[in-house]
């Protein structure tokens, strides 16, 4: 609001300097802080100066007492503050002055007033309360108005900054500092308050930077009320190939915080200005002055290090003059040292840099003097280079330089000086240091530059032996090398053959001994080990869902089962199997075609029986035996056989004539209307139903689908397309398209197009044979009639070099008949003779017709040759001589072409059949190859985009398992359930027609996943393995290669299918890689978004060469199907996107584009023609103009001849950029002219909107380039949460037949709320229309009454129905009682029929408020119509299952949602409407990303989130402009930032690389198979794989990682890490010498999902402390105290362990503030564990780091330090790692003392960087993050090589702070208190208790086979399981 009240309640406004004189100060009384701050105002200080002192003197006086201890009495108190009132008078004056200028608010002034802190009030407020309490109490200071004034004038600021949204700083800095100096009349007589604790060093800090931490609040604000999320790097981790980062969630938009915080922002971001020194030097020429001096003494690299180094050395030396000698003296050693650390980092390499030295403050002169004078170094190397960067003189320079100053050398070298020279004399001499000659040349150069005559030695110190302080301390004892480590010999097979790849070395192995560790357990609390524990059939085991526990429950209580009950529980199954099946044969049928993809399996033989045969011969029988049966029948027939069934043939053939000439006599009549039509509107959709037909999907006119239906011959159908195309142009001239008005050009262009593509499609069908000279006469004067002579040339040329190869291959086929038929005669010629005169003479007869008949055909050959080459060219056609229809095209044909027949170019793939008849469509080349690859049973890695045909190999695979036996498997991996259900009924829909044996049981489909698993569509545990497909997911897959008891099943296995491979990269990317590294068969793995595919590959190479498999292949197909249209919906309207628009120069120019970056035609002609605008003519961008380009190349442009030319346009492109012929202002330039295509920039009427669909055009009104936003200053909005924005949207798709869409959004939250919205606009605006007028009330009040009065009429007509067969049935009842007691004349009466229907109840008729308009919905009628029965019993199932009304209310509209949070079948159900049509609209979040088939025209981006990447973005983005549905695909971006869209269009796809997991129970669990795999073998039972291959199998994951590092070589690191987690499992307990598992290793393999935890509870339960504290425990439970209970105490221990969410450093100190359903008491903090047990899991954290450490030593130790230990991990700046050239630094490296003193402190070290090592550290790492961030380039070290538990990384005492969720949760049990309390949404919170009851349940059952029935461990886990289930159903803390 305006100031204007604020300040008008002020008592006065004065300026500061009349408000207050110093004589007015002095006078109030004679003090020295009035003085001094009236001086400073006077002096001209800014008011933020000003306050700063005026408070500090305020406080001081205020805090004196309190920080004293001093009790002082009220006198004493009143003269004290009576000192202070002057400055509160100050104060006033200097706020309200700088106030007083401001009309309105002015934020950036504001701030600038108070220093950009509104801190300074909230303190002057605070002390004039405090003030102001005290003198108030004195009468005689209680009349002194000078304090109100004051106080008043404060609070009218405050109001101020309240009214600028800053309140929220303002209230906090109050309560603050009001809690620091509150007080009140009897504070005086009060005790002081306690002495405030001395400031830290890090306190003092944060004091000193209130600006930048008030930048980083404001700015976190901007961020999260503008829904971005903001990562918190304090406590970053890295893992793997992922960070993680403690984050904010955005909270919901705040226009009136972001505004103000945005203000704030925009002082805080501003730049200072720089202070002018007034030196006018050149420091550029000072600096290449120096270069030319230097000459060669300098190295290149060191000369801005030595130039900064000389400069601060020469000012030092000048300051030095006038100056006492002890202070020249001793800044004369400073330099000179300077310059000898100066001249040592150029000769000593980095890796001899690392010694021990004393610290700086162990040294009182180093601590108090020199620091001083380096910080005035540091200050002048600062104020030099920002000079030199800032000049602009500098080009040319050397600015590359690192490593300018080593405090540890120079304090060596210093401490080195002034040993030495105090010991000698007070000097040191050259001979002490015996530099070489060419060092001292360069010391000596380096002193004359600074400023100095004489020669550098002697160093001088004489003067400094009275220093205090000068005696240097000790140097201390250098780090010791760590010692060789020490590990256990293990004898196992399995690790020897792990170790046969790589020798371990840099070890001492020793014998262990199998001491038992577990004494505790098995003697105090009678445990005992298992034989086995079963992941699978743990993992098998399915909840039983409500239905079967009720039927349980009912048996139960019956007691006794009769025969009865048993028949019910028979058909209770049946049942369910029932709707199972019915539930997946649904979901299969609107998978549309599915069942017709693949021919009937049907199982002939028994394979079995079959075993004997040798396989080559059944190939040849497969492919050869149909041919050669072929050839021996026709041997067989005879001749009159032949001539039969070549009369039938010819029968035939005139059938489908007389066919084809019905037809065209029906079709003659509309063809020729075609001519007579001169509307537009009506032309185009005669043209498009008589060509495409009524039901078309596309307007694509390939293969003329309606003409091909009704003609069955090729060339009947070519003369129908010709008559067309003449009475279409005939059409053309009768509608004068050239004179048609300027809104109808667009429907004219529209109209020319499809008569183009009908051109084209008719030479592509018909071009080769059909069409004769007259027919390509009539295609030449179409083309030339519109324009496009160029092609009527081309295809011209095309038809005639068809002609003739066809004229020569009939020429050389009757050559070669003629032959042979004269060799068959010749044969013959002997057995005429023996033959009848009568035979002879037939004979002769038919000779003499034969050769006139070959005469014959002989001169027609001859006529042909003669004149063949002049009739060909008689048909070619002369553009003068053809009238133009049409002048639209302009010049550039091949323009035009791209511009606007993008979408309908001919695709130059899958125009042939697989020969050998593999699959039933044509599959293009690289599908070919597919197959081919599949036929030889190598593995394939498939790259290719979504929607181009690349899952059909997957299907390909099942079908030959399928085909071959009964016996053999095939599995399919899935990443997500809701691909897994849409593949089950995929499968389903295509193989159900194979059937097995009556008693086998054998199924086809099987699906495992986590919650369930199923066969045949039914859920029943473990038939899975009965199943020939079976689709699960890594997780399951890994589990089941891995145990012991499934290698049955894993021997079955004939192929596995991994869709959605680049998941690998993903959370769960260690399952995919731990799968494919353990599956023993050929494999396809399919992706659509995988960089560097060849890397990808080269790994799965090795993986098989490594387990001796076939070869790995790999297909990368880049080409889409249908290219996507992008674009922004901004103002109410789409604007199109151009790809270019979203590039970096910067980024272009280094890095060139994207390798994924396409474009469509239409996007690279205005490429080009923008372009050319910008730079003109230039010889490499002119040639690529699409008339120079193509004009003699094609006729009509195909997709591959566009995708050759956008190659070619950005190969170009990047070479103007980088020649910089395109500029930098002509880039930009570039970027702003793509926004406005041409047509809007000429504002026509035929402004650009999207390419359309069937009958709607890319062409409508637009607006003017000026009145259309910038996109590149685009924000986020947050309209997409607008009803309105969301239906205007829908609607202009709609219109533009650009529906079906997705809108892809990840928060659910966001989702729920836009359908919500959506609907209720779409039933207000419904309501709007029937009531929102008086007119329109009135009106639809009339049509309720109409509709009223007909339902009552139905109504009483269906009652009195009703009565009449009531009365018939009493009759029929009388008398068939008649009847029984004998009345005969009854019998009559028992024919009255009371069976009649009366049809249903009359329903009320619905509101036309409440019933479905089409304006108001977004559903297909079509679909409706088709599938009205099963949509309709579909929404009555919803609303049975309990589907929310608004959401059924949405299914009718048509708009549906999708993501994690519905309902299982309300997803299936918009699943399956939207594949039926029925759905136009579905908000969805990440679940129909990957592979889901719901083809969309459209695919809609809104909102924002981490999870939306650049990957994220082409998976989604694949969805729209599916293969067979569209032409097209559109992407909308909807109130999305530019950045990000630029972001997700531009950049690159991130590098798939693996996770670098080193798991030691993964290790576990493979020597767990290994043992029960010898036991069966030592046993002699049946092994169903050879322990060869099963190592072969395993071996890939203990040698292979899928992990990519540039320097460290991982394959070393993997197999030392195996070794020494051999060793760690052995001190573990968990193995014995053997290599066999002992002890609780069972335990720890079956909870491989939890590790660490599973390693560290197996710890704790071995040595009894889990016992010992729940023993305790127990003793102090009380039933009404929740907290007391063992469950919530064995939480409170296993929250450390499973699932543990870490904490930010700094928590909040805020506490609940309900009455109820409290936390624990230090939430969100989990309490420490108990000592005993924090001491068992700190040792366990310290033996794993030390573990670690030795690992790093022994790795490191294969690798001798070199380059690649010596180049900067980021800039790549390489360091030397040898001596100079000329040498070594020292003559005598001996016989020199400062040489002597650097050799005798040099630390060894292996492991540690060089960069690390030079801070004097060696191999002994203080924690976590030292260890990780300082190892050496040749480890890849991070929190994953750690399997401890809540480890600090920069302390390694303690444990790290642990979020306290599940401990609360087990509390109050109220899932919704964890985001109040913990920071954890609903979703995540749900998944997280799930996932932790999930490890509670195995971590029982696992226990369960260990302890005895009773063990308090085991009753507690099985109580907390069951705890846990019933918080999560709601039974429980509801």
């Amino acid at each position: 609001r305006p100031w204007g009240p604020a300040l008008a309640s002020a008592p006065f406004i004065v300026p500061a300097r009349e408000a207050m004189s110093p004589q007015e100060a002095a006078a109030a009384h004679d003090a020295a802080a009035p003085r001094v701050a009236v001086q400073a105002v006077q002096g001209g200080r800014s008011t933020a100066e000003v306050m700063d002192e005026l408070l500090d003197r305020i406080e001081t006086v205020l805090l004196g007492t309190a920080r004293h201890g001093v009790q002082l009495s009220m006198v004493k108190y009143r003269a004290l503050l009576m000192d202070v009132v002057p400055l509160f008078g100050v104060a006033r004056d200097t706020m309200m002055s700088a106030l007083s200028d401001l009309d309105d608010v002015d934020r950036t002034k504001l701030l600038a007033a108070f220093g950009g802190d509104c801190v300074r009030i909230s303190r002057v407020r605070a002390c004039l309360e405090a003030a102001e309490s005290i003198l108030r109490s004195d009468p005689m200071t209680a009349s002194d108005s000078r304090l109100s004034q004051c106080l008043d004038a404060c609070r009218a600021v405050e109001t101020v900054l309240l009214d600028l949204g800053l309140g929220w700083q303002l209230t906090h800095s109050l309560a603050e500092r009001g809690a620091k100096l509150s007080t009140d009349s009897r504070a005086p007589r009060l005790p002081p308050p306690a002495p405030p604790a001395p400031a830290t060093e890090e306190e003092e800090e944060e004091d000193e930077k209130p600006k930048l931490r008030g930048f980083f609040h404001a700015l976190m604000l901007r961020c999260l009320s503008a829904r971005t999320h903001v990562a918190l790097f304090r406590g970053m981790q890295y893992r793997g190939n992922r960070m993680m980062v403690f984050s904010l969630e955005p909270d919901c938009y705040d226009s009136f915080i972001d505004h103000n915080v945005q203000a704030s922002l925009v002082a805080l971001f501003s730049e200072e200005e720089e202070e002018d020194e007034g030196d006018d030097e050149d420091i550029c020429q000072s600096y290449r002055d120096f270069i030319k001096k230097a000459g060669d003494l300098v190295p290149p690299n060191s000369l801005l290090r030595s130039f900064v180094a000389m400069r601060f050395a020469k000012g030092t030396l000048a300051r030095c003059q006038g100056q006492n000698p002890q202070t020249i003296a001793l800044m004369h050693v400073v330099v000179k040292t300077l310059l000898v650390q100066e001249m040592l980092l150029r000769q000593i390499p980095l890796d001899k840099r690392a010694y021990s030295t004393c610290p700086a403050s162990d040294w009182d002169l180093f601590g108090e003097n020199i620091v001083g004078a380096l910080e005035r170094y540091f200050e002048t190397c600062s104020k030099d280079l920002a000079k030199l960067l800032n000049a602009d003189s500098s080009e040319g320079l050397q600015f590359d330089s690192c490593d300018l100053f080593d405090g540890r050398m120079f304090r060596h070298v210093f401490h080195f000086v002034i040993d030495r020279g105090l010991a000698k004399k007070g000097k040191v001499a050259a001979d002490l240091c015996k530099f070489s000659d060419f060092v001292l040349t360069e010391l000596n150069f380096l002193w004359k530059e600074a400023g100095s005559k004489e020669e550098f030695f002697p160093i001088l110190v004489d003067q400094l032996k009275d220093l205090p302080g000068i005696k240097p301390p000790g140097l201390p004892a250098k780090s010791a090398p760590r010692p060789t480590p020490e590990l256990t010999d293990i004898k196992s097979d399995f690790l020897a053959e792990l170790e046969k790849a790589r020798e371990i070395k840099h070890i001492t192995v020793f014998d262990g001994t199998d001491e038992e560790r577990d004494e505790c357990l098995w003697q105090n609390y009678n445990w005992s080990p298992p034989a086995h524990l079963d992941m699978v059939k743990e993992e098998e085991t399915m909840e039983k869902n409500e239905a079967e526990r009720k039927m349980e429950e009912k048996m139960k209580l019956k007691g006794k089962v009769s025969a009865r009950d048993l028949e019910f529980q028979k058909k209770f199954q049946m049942k369910r199997r029932q709707m199972a099946l019915r539930s997946l044969h649904a979901y299969a049928k609107s998978l549309t075609g599915s069942d017709k993809l693949h021919p009937p399996i049907i199982m002939k033989e028994d394979p079995k029986e079959e075993k004997g045969k040798d396989k080559k011969d059944d190939k040849k029988d497969a492919k050869g035996s149909k041919a050669d049966d072929k050839k021996d029948d026709k041997e067989k027939l005879s001749k009159k056989h032949l001539e039969l069934l070549e009369k039938r043939k010819l029968e035939e053939e005139e059938k489908i004539k007389e066919h084809d000439r019905n037809q065209m006599k029906q079709w003659d009549p509309n063809l020729d209307a075609l001519a007579e039509i001169t509307d537009l509107d009506k032309l185009e959709k005669e043209m498009l139903d008589l060509l495409l037909g009524f039901h078309r999907i596309t307007d694509s006119f390939v293969g003329f689908p309606a003409v091909s239906s009704a003609f069955k011959t090729s060339e009947m159908q070519c003369k129908v397309v010709l008559k067309a195309l003449k009475s279409i142009r005939a059409s053309f001239k009768k509608m004068l398209l050239d004179r048609q008005p300027a809104d109808k050009q667009v429907q004219a262009r529209r109209l020319v197009r499809y008569f183009l593509c009908i051109v084209q499609e008719a030479m592509n069908s018909f071009g080769k044979a059909d069409i004769d000279g007259k027919g390509i006469k009539a295609l030449q004067e179409s083309l030339v009639s519109v324009g496009f002579p160029k092609s009527a040339e081309k295809i011209f040329a095309i038809w005639k070099d068809n002609q003739q190869k066809l004229a020569q291959a009939a020429a050389e086929a009757s050559a070669a008949a003629d032959k042979d038929k004269g060799g068959k005669d010749d044969k013959k010629k002997g057995k005429d003779d023996k033959k009848g005169k009568d035979d002879k003479k037939g004979k002769d007869d038919k000779d003499k017709k034969d050769k006139k008949d070959k005469k014959d055909k002989k001169g027609d050959k001859d006529d042909k040759d003669e004149d063949g080459e002049k009739d060909l060219d008689s048909y070619k056609v002369k553009k003068e001589k053809v009238e133009t229809c049409w002048s639209g095209v302009g010049e550039d044909e091949y323009a035009f072409q791209l511009q606007y027949m993008g979408q309908y170019m001919t695709r130059t793939v899958g125009n042939a059949k697989d020969p050998l008849g593999r699959v039933n469509f044509k599959p293009d080349r690289w599908q070919r190859d597919l197959l081919d690859i599949v036929d030889a049973e190598k593995s394939a890695l498939i790259v290719a985009p979504t929607a181009s045909g690349k899952t059909f190999i997957g299907y390909y695979v099942m079908d030959k398992v399928l085909r071959t036996d009964n016996d053999g498997v095939a599995v399919y991996v899935a990443p997500s359930k809701a691909l897994v259900n849409q593949v089950s009924a995929e499968i389903y829909a295509r193989f159900s027609s194979k059937t097995y044996p009556m008693h086998s049981k054998n199924e086809l489909l099987g699906v495992f996943l986590k919650e369930y698993n199923s066969a045949g569509g039914v859920m029943e545990a473990g038939k899975w393995k009965n199943c020939q497909v079976l689709v699960t997911i890594p997780h399951i897959l890994e589990m089941l290669l891995i145990s012991p008891s499934m290698q049955d099943w894993v021997k079955r296995l004939r192929w596995v299918v991994f869709d959605e491979v680049h998941c690998i990269g993903g959370e769960d990317g260690l399952q995919w890689e731990h799968t494919m590294q353990l599956i023993p068969c050929p494999f396809i793995a399919l992706s659509a978004t995988v960089a560097e595919p060849q890397h990808f590959h080269s790994w799965l190479g090795r993986i098989n060469e490594k387990k001796e498999q076939s070869k790995v292949e790999i297909v990368v197909h880049t080409e889409r199907w249908n290219d996507l249209y992008k674009y922004i919906y901004t103002g109410g309207a789409l604007r199109p996107l151009h790809p270019f628009c979203c590039l970096m120069e910067q980024s272009v120019r280094l890095q060139g584009l994207s390798s994924d970056l396409t474009l469509t035609p239409q996007e690279m002609v205005q490429l080009f023609t923008e372009v050319s605008k910008i730079i003109g003519s230039n010889p490499l961008w002119d040639p690529l103009s699409p008339m120079k380009y193509f004009s003699n190349r094609v006729g009509f442009m195909t997709k591959l001849d566009a995708r050759e030319y956008e190659r070619d346009l950005k190969k170009t492109f990047l070479e103007l950029v980088k020649a910089d012929a395109l500029d930098s202002a002509g880039f930009s330039k570039l970027k702003i002219a793509l926004q406005y295509p041409a047509e809007q920039q000429a504002g026509s009427a035929s402004a650009f909107k999207p390419p359309g669909r069937a009958i709607a055009d890319e062409e409508g009104d637009g607006e003017t380039p000026s009145g259309l936003a910038d996109f590149q200053k685009m924000g986020k909005g947050s309209g997409y949460m607008q009803p309105a924005t969301l239906y205007k949207l829908f609607k202009d798709l709609d219109n533009m037949a650009a529906l079906p869409a997705i809108v892809f959004n990840f928060s659910r939250k966001e989702i729920d709320r836009m359908l919500t919205k959506l609907i209720q606009e779409l039933k207000d605006r419904q309501t709007d229309k029937y009531y929102g007028t008086e007119e329109a009330a009135f009106r639809s009040k009339k049509i309720m009454e109409r509709r009223n009065a007909e339902y009552q009429a139905k109504k009483t007509a269906y009652e009195q129905a009703l009565k009449m067969k009531e009365s018939k049935n009493q009759e029929a009842k009388a008398s068939r009682k008649n009847a029984e007691e004998g009345d005969r004349g009854a019998v009559k009466n028992e024919a009255v029929d009371v069976s009649e229907d009366i049809g249903e109840e009359p329903q009320p008729p619905l509101d036309l408020a409440d019933e479905i308009d089409m304006e108001f919905s977004f559903h297909s009628p079509k679909a409706l119509g088709q599938w009205q029965e099963e949509i309709n019993e579909m929404l009555k199932e919803m609303k049975f299952r309990g589907v929310s009304q608004h959401l059924i209310d949405g299914l009718r509209r048509g708009v549906g949602m999708h993501h994690e949070g519905c309902k299982t079948n309300y997803k299936q159900a918009v699943e399956i409407l939207f594949r039926r049509g029925y759905l136009k609209v579905v908000f969805a979040g990440s679940t129909l990303a990957l592979g889901i088939n719901m083809p969309c025209r459209s695919t809609i981006f809104c909102g924002d989130s981490l999870e939306l990447n650049g990957l994220m973005f082409r998976q989604m983005a694949g969805r729209a402009g599916r293969r067979g549905f569209d032409l097209l695909g559109q992407v909308v971006f909807l109130d999305m930032a530019f950045l990000k869209i630029r972001s997700l269009i531009a950049s690159d796809l991130s590098t798939l690389t693996g996770e670098f997991m080193l798991s030691p129970t993964m290790l576990l669990r493979a020597l767990h198979e290994w043992e029960l795999i010898c036991l069966e073998e030592e046993s002699e039972r049946p092994i169903f794989r050879t322990k060869e291959e099963i190592a072969r199998c395993i071996s890939p994951m203990f040698s292979a990682p899928f992990f990519r590092s540039k320097t460290a070589d991982l394959e070393t690191q993997v197999a030392y890490h195996t070794r020494f987690s051999v060793d760690l499992l052995y001190r573990e307990g968990l193995l014995s010498n053997n290599g066999y598992t002992r002890g609780l290793a069972n335990l720890v393999t079956h909870l491989f999902e939890t590790e660490p935890a599973n390693i560290v509870l197996a710890r704790l339960l071995s040595k009894g402390l889990l016992h010992e504290y729940l023993k305790r425990e127990a003793k102090n439970e009380r039933k009404g105290d929740r907290k007391s209970h063992l469950t919530v105490k064995l939480v409170s221990i296993l929250s450390w362990l499973l699932y543990r969410r870490r904490l930010p450093s700094i928590l909040p100190k805020e506490r609940a503030t309900r009455k109820k359903h409290l936390p624990s008491a230090g939430s969100p903090e989990l309490p420490q564990l108990p000592e005993k047990i924090l001491l068992e899991v700190q040792a366990y954290n310290e033996s794993v780091f030390e573990h670690v450490q030795q690992l790093a030593w022994t790795v490191a130790s294969t690798r001798k330090i070199g380059e690649v230990d010596m180049a900067l991990p980021m800039s790549q700046k390489a360091f030397r790692s040898g001596w100079d050239p000329r040498g070594e630094p020292f003559t005598d490296p001996k016989g020199s003392d400062l040489a002597a003193r650097i050799i005798k402190q040099m630390t060894r070290y292996r492991a540690r960087s060089p960069f690390s090592a030079i801070s004097g550290e060696g191999d002994e790492f203080s924690c976590t993050a030292d260890l990780v961030n300082s190892a050496r380039n040749v480890l890849h070290l991070d929190m994953n090589s750690f399997p401890t538990i809540a480890q600090p990384m920069l302390i390694q005492e303690g444990l790290e702070p642990t979020n306290s969720w599940m401990l609360d949760f087990m509390i109050h049990g109220k899932i919704k208190y964890l985001w109040e309390d913990n920071g954890i949404g609903p979703t995540k919170a749900w998944k997280l208790i799930s996932d932790f009851r999930e490890a509670v349940k195995k971590a029982t059952v696992a226990i369960k086979s260990f302890a005895p029935e009773g063990d308090i461990v085991l009753k507690t886990f099985d109580a907390l399981g069951a705890e846990i289930e019933k918080y999560l159903k709601g039974e429980g803390g509801r």
